[in-house]
């Protein structure tokens, strides 16, 4: 039996634990590694902006639909106020698309999560704004 490269993949990624398999799905993002930041700035970082960015196209349809009908400003700053009073008003929104960002975390990250919850779930839902926003203005 000769295995495809994708079959060959998909036995080596049913074959990692749901941490590597985590890890393996998000995409790199470069920073400056020379910059020396706060463990939460690392954290941001190194953890959630990948999962944002691979979360991206479900986070950003999801919005959409659940604004579906509102009218959109046509200024990207009146846009992003937008945005982030109906991520402060609609908390049925707000906590789905943490949650979509939650959902994967590793055991480890999670326990980073729940130790300043309010904290992180303040960056993700700043960060969540910041890049409904920017897609929300792109035609």
């Amino acid at each position: 039996m000769a295995f495809t490269f994708n079959s060959w993949l998909l036995v080596v990624f049913y074959n990692m634990n749901r941490t590597e398999q985590l890890l393996a799905l998000r995409p790199e993002i470069t920073t400056d590694s020379e910059r020396i930041s706060l463990p939460k700035e690392a954290f941001q970082n190194n953890v959630l902006r990948p999962i944002l960015k691979f979360q991206n196209e479900a986070v950003v349809s999801f919005f959409k639909a659940q604004i579906k009908g509102a009218t959109l400003p046509d200024f990207k700053a009146e846009l992003h106020d937008f945005v982030q009073q109906r991520l402060q008003k609609d908390m049925v929104t707000r906590n789905t698309l943490v949650g979509m960002v939650i959902g994967f975390l590793s055991e480890e990250e999670l326990a980073v999560f729940l130790a300043d919850k309010n904290e992180v779930s303040k960056r993700i839902v700043e960060m969540l704004s910041q890049r409904i926003a920017n897609q929300l203005s792109q035609p």
